[in-house]
């Protein structure tokens, strides 16, 4: 798959504002030559989606594109590298990206099969954590080794337990809930329904892992990992690093619940007002995300003896709700989340129980239905947040969901105007607030943003909103593109027809000249020449810009653009004499404002 260059100047930007390497990216300046890479060809190697590493920008300049002297070389060092510093060898493709006249390499390091793994360099595996690579514990290369069969761990006996180590309500509603799903248990005594479905081992007294950890007393007590740690983190300033860290105990089903409980007591509540008048308490995160991601992350945990010591950890930052589990995905890979039949359960006993299993209130811990992820990806759009992201270490799972709506205060009042009967869709509610903001959509644009999306539906939101007296579109089809509709407000100020941008041309005696004119298409500053457009989003940013200095971090927020049509706009602005840049260009932390007149 090639890098494109907007692709690439995103993927900076992610850089820039993580403030370092990333879990799939190792970048490396590359003067003196091609990086020593063994470690790092060995973690991506062993990392279930591979990784990147990119060579020739400068991490300690807030990666500022300098270049390869040499790219030929720099590819085939490290191809070199992947063939014979590594065991077994890593499949490595490549990209080169030119920008601000520099050469950058990007190698693309493909990840090894399960049957491969582990990869070694001089005899140790590695793995990716945060921005670096470290050497995997005898335990984690263990739990690699374990995956190469599918894994049966949930349905060992766990030595020291019987029927009476289980929670006597549970179990009760439990084997009621067998019995009324299949007839050939109808009429079987407790124990042998237990023992075909996996709670009791085959033979003998014990529970098994599954059944222990679903329906036990209290499953702790044999089993200290089966538990979830939860913590919010504060900001390192304060003189604290942590607030509310709680360990919760139990069976699945009271985890759950209990950390259902935890996140909203550490999370904000917004009370709203229907059409119909009543009062609902809307959450931060959806409910529903939350539940999904927290009840996946318990009932697929990799319950292997090599994780003793791991649990399944909630961790809330200023901007994210982390959800981690010990163990990554089996039979399917990260691509496959929330598609049709992205499912596979890593414990197939653990799964099957808890299907049947429910919490106090009476829901069920998982609906069997391979639909969670989707679910909780649709929840988290609809409440104008964006879907949650994955990262599958192949020994460990970590969902992250923002905290930050996508779509301003401002612009869900807004919208309430122009859609007062609530008709639609949560993807085109998102397109036109950013046509509001003087963004342009086009077909693919809409499929790239809200992917997985062919092309009929994308077409459908689109002609929905010029239905609707929303949007305009012009252009032939195929190059059709669609824009806020001329008589609605964009950024904030009303308009019978649409901004046309002019090209400024500011001389030493004529700096009155507007940036953006909303009539000709001559430029007044100098008469008769053509008007020509400087960027079709600079009325979005000039807008943006009219409250102050800004950076570009802060224009995405503001305007709902991309990162790479920020950088574009504000490149276009500036070379037309209508910036003042403070910092350096393309920096972290450079702010951009209208030059006075």
């Amino acid at each position: 798959m090639t890098l494109t260059a907007d692709a690439f100047q995103d993927l900076v930007e992610e850089l820039r504002d993580h403030g370092g390497d990333k879990t799939n990216v190792e970048v490396k300046l590359g003067a003196g030559g091609c990086p020593r890479l063994g470690e790092t060809l060995s973690a991506f190697g062993n990392m279930p989606s591979g990784g990147l590493i990119v060579v020739g920008l400068d991490e300690a300049s807030d990666f500022d594109p300098v270049g390869v002297a040499d790219p030929t070389a720099i590819e085939a060092g490290i191809a070199s590298q992947a063939r014979n510093s590594v065991v077994p060898p890593v499949q490595v493709t490549f990209d080169r990206v030119s920008t601000e006249g520099a050469v950058i390499v990007v190698a693309r390091v493909n990840p090894l099969t399960l049957s491969q793994r582990p990869c070694r360099h001089q005899g140790n595996a590695y793995l990716r954590q945060a921005d670096g690579d470290y050497r995997m514990s005898e335990p984690e290369v263990q739990q690699i080794l374990a995956l190469r069969d599918r894994p049966r761990f949930d349905a060992a006996a766990v030595p020291g337990t019987q029927l009476s180590d289980l929670d006597p309500d549970l179990t009760q509603a439990y084997v009621a809930a067998v019995r009324s799903s299949t007839r050939r248990l109808a009429d079987a005594s407790n124990e042998a329904v237990l023992r075909h479905r996996g709670v009791l081992v085959p033979q003998g007294p014990e529970l098994t892992v599954a059944g222990l950890y679903a329906l036990g007393a209290y499953p702790q007590q044999f089993a200290p990992s089966l538990a979830i740690t939860a913590a919010v983190h504060l900001d390192p300033r304060t003189g604290a690093r942590t607030r509310d860290l709680v360990h919760l105990d139990g069976p699945i089903p009271a985890l759950l619940e209990d950390a259902m409980a935890w996140v909203v007591r550490n999370t904000r509540a917004t009370i709203r007002y229907g059409q119909d008048g009543h009062a609902r308490e809307e959450y931060e995160i959806p409910a529903v995300a939350v539940r999904e991601l927290v009840a996946n992350a318990l009932v697929h945990r990799d319950l292997s003896p090599h994780t003793q010591g791991k649990r399944v950890e909630i961790r809330l930052t200023g901007d994210l709700l982390v959800i981690s589990n010990p163990g990554g995905l089996w039979g399917i890979d990260q691509a496959q989340l929330g598609r049709p039949l992205g499912k596979s359960a890593v414990n197939e006993f653990l799964y099957e129980i808890c299907k049947l299993v429910r919490t106090e209130s009476g829901a069920r811990v998982i609906e069997g239905e391979g639909g969670g992820i989707r679910d909780a990806q649709l929840a988290m759009t609809k409440a104008n947040l964006r879907p949650p992201r994955f990262i599958d270490k192949g020994v460990s799972f970590t969902a992250l969901l923002p905290r930050h709506s996508l779509i301003a205060e401002r612009d869900l009042m807004w919208l309430s105007g122009v859609d007062r009967d609530g008709r639609l869709t949560d993807v085109q509610r998102r397109l036109v607030v950013s046509m509001r903001h003087g963004t342009e959509w086009t077909n693919g644009m809409v499929r790239a943003e809200f992917a997985p999306m062919d092309s009929l539906v994308a077409r459908a939101e689109l002609q929905g909103l010029v239905n609707a007296g929303l949007a305009e579109s012009s252009g032939e089809r195929g190059q059709t593109t669609y824009r806020l509709a001329s008589t609605l407000e964009l950024n904030g100020e009303r308009t019978e027809r649409p901004l046309v941008v002019v090209t400024p041309t500011p001389t030493a005696t004529d700096t009155s000249v507007p940036l953006f004119s909303d009539g000709p298409t001559t430029n007044p500053a100098s008469p008769g020449s053509p008007g020509a457009s400087v960027t079709r989003h600079g009325p979005a940013i000039w807008a943006a810009l009219a409250r102050g200095p800004l950076s570009a971090r802060s224009l995405t927020t503001t305007t709902g653009l991309s990162v790479h049509q920020i950088r574009n706009a504000l490149a276009a602005l500036d070379k037309h004499g209508w910036l003042t840049v403070h910092g350096g260009w393309g920096h972290r932390g450079t702010t951009y404002e209208r030059r006075s007149p």
